[in-house]
């Protein structure tokens, strides 16, 4: 791979040549001399540009592997995200001996994760809530350690980590190099940077992912009733080779590839309830074609390596306007065209208008295609397929049983037909249209603020949980965003947090039973409105954390 002005390893450049890389993206061609004279670099960039070579290059290049101790450590919002770089490291570090690097992450076996790195990895890549508690068991040491890597920042704050985040760095009691990539940098992470990075280089290349013009995006207005059926349109209408589709909970997931392979599609799907061997083993198989459509919410996707994909579909628009950018990232990569198409309800309309300021750019609308246009679609498919067929010859013994068909006195025209209707299934109804009229443009600033309902956990402080504990697992349990997630309230044995009313039963049914640090959850709706104590200045007992709200 060729980077201007850098000579790489000769190991690296091998393993890259492996992996197709021939020339650096714009991120890597930016960060990667300044990450190796040593200095510190803020890079803005979207998911697809290159982001995990562009820290894993320099960072191979300044490992001592006669150290047996961690020298660069990585953090990453989601396990998902953590074995993927870690895995990405390891590719690039195919032909470097005595270089290890160790994925440490919540949810898995931790004793299996101290036996590997007791075996003396130099790159850690995980989780926050991992790290501090292998760093507090003295398992991670941090005297080696020459460089930190915040991977996807901004998504880490949103999911409740910027404690976390502030404890690891402050742990480190030496200066080192510090590397942070994110999409956006808000006003918390802007404190962060300047309490823990040393005059960083700014390195932007955000606008790639916002206004790819690899992606043709549309959307499609639809009544939220008709959308399995508007789906089932658009996928035999454009047959993608490999489409990936978007919903915001894991319910809505479970659901949505029930319903299709009842109807006979070749699907599997991705959330945080499917065991992490699974889901790679699941990944794998998208990746290979082996299956036609993956169904996943945000915070499984975010940061997998999904490549070849044709076509992203928003099952549901997304619930913020920067996961948007990173679903319809999954298509166009390396120059090549793809599509996005979101279904949106009117009642969603006025979300798309707020991704269309975010991005810049307006998304078209389009008409689900009626019943002729997709039973159309799907003959001229079947022929091509039966003139393929002929083409290759080799017909066999199936002219004998050809020949006996005919011997039954039927026309061949006749058979054909029969045999068409025993074989393909086409849609004969005359079929409605789906598509709805836009509605009356909404008023800048009629929304009003949502209702928000109050629920009780059953950890403190004294259990060691903090704000960022309870918002990063309703988050990532609930598959809701940060921002919907209102005040929290940490007491000594027990906490309080608000989130809008609309999440209540999904919060009730996901989050109780589930962990916080190996702990058991029980939520329940606050029997009580909001303390005199808590409506005043926080007292010794308890901490008090708010979110705000965009207005």
């Amino acid at each position: 791979m060729k980077i201007e002005n850098v000579i790489l390893n000769d190991n690296i450049q091998r393993a890259l040549g492996d992996m197709g890389f021939v020339e650096g993206t714009q991120i890597q061609q930016e960060a990667i001399p300044v990450i190796l004279e040593g200095k510190d670099i803020v890079g803005q960039s979207n998911t697809g540009t290159g982001k995990t070579a562009a820290f894993a290059i320099p960072i191979l290049e300044k490992i001592d592997k006669e150290i047996r101790m961690p020298q660069a450590l990585v953090l990453l919002p989601t396990r998902e995200l953590a074995v993927q770089v870690a895995n990405e490291v390891r590719k690039i570090a195919k032909y470097m001996d005595g270089i290890k690097t160790v994925a440490v992450y919540g949810g898995a076996d931790i004793r299996e994760q101290i036996r590997k790195l007791k075996g003396g990895a130099q790159i850690i890549v995980g989780t926050p809530g991992r790290v501090i508690d292998l760093i507090d068991r003295r398992v991670i040491k941090l005297s080696e350690m020459k460089i930190t890597v915040l991977d996807e920042a901004d998504e880490m704050l949103k999911m409740g980590f910027r404690e976390d985040i502030e404890l690891i760095l402050s742990k480190i009691d030496h200066p080192v190099q510090s590397l942070l990539f994110s999409a956006t940098i808000p006003q918390d992470m802007k404190k962060i940077i300047k309490k823990f990075l040393k005059d960083p280089v700014s390195i932007k290349t955000l606008r790639e992912g916002i206004t790819a013009k690899e992606v043709k995006q549309s959307y499609f207005l639809v009544k939220h009733s008709d959308k399995l059926e508007a789906l089932i349109r658009l996928i035999d209408t454009y047959t993608p080779k490999l489409t990936l589709i978007f919903c915001n909970t894991k319910r809505a997931v479970d659901q949505l590839y029930d319903q299709l392979i009842e109807k006979g599609y070749n699907c599997d799907k991705i959330h945080g309830d499917i065991k992490q061997s699974q889901r790679l083993d699941t990944l794998s198989k998208f990746n290979k074609g082996l299956t036609d459509i993956l169904i996943a919410t945000d915070v499984a996707a975010r940061g997998l390596d999904i490549k070849e994909v044709e076509v992203v579909i928003n099952y549901e628009v997304p619930l913020k306007e920067d996961y948007y950018v990173h679903r319809i990232g999954r298509t166009g990569r390396a120059g090549k065209e793809g599509a996005s198409f979101t279904l949106a309800s009117p009642k969603e309309m006025n979300k798309i208008e707020n991704i269309e300021r975010y991005t810049k750019k307006s998304i078209r609308k389009r008409n689900i295609p009626t019943v002729e246009r997709v039973n159309e679609v799907k003959q001229d498919k079947f022929v091509r397929s039966i003139v393929s067929v002929i083409e290759k010859g080799d017909l066999g013994e199936n002219r004998l049983l050809a020949g006996r068909l005919l011997d039954k006195g039927y026309d061949a025209e006749t058979i054909i037909a029969a045999m068409i209707k025993k074989l393909v299934k086409f849609d004969l109804s005359e079929g409605r249209d789906l598509n709805e009229k836009i509605p009356e443009r909404r008023k800048r600033g009629s929304l009003k603020a949502y209702d928000t309902d109050r629920f009780h956990v059953n950890l403190g402080k004294n259990q060691g949980i903090r704000p960022g504990d309870i918002l990063g697992a309703v988050a990532g349990e609930c598959g809701i965003p940060g921002s919907d997630i209102g005040e929290i309230e940490i007491f000594n044995n027990y906490s309080f947090f608000t989130a809008a009313k609309e999440h209540k039963h999904r919060i009730l049914d996901r989050m109780d039973g589930s962990q916080i640090k190996g702990m058991k959850v029980v939520v329940e709706m606050s029997k009580e409105k909001k303390s005199k104590q808590s409506r005043g200045k926080s007292s010794k007992n308890k901490s008090s954390w708010r979110r705000k709200k965009r207005k």
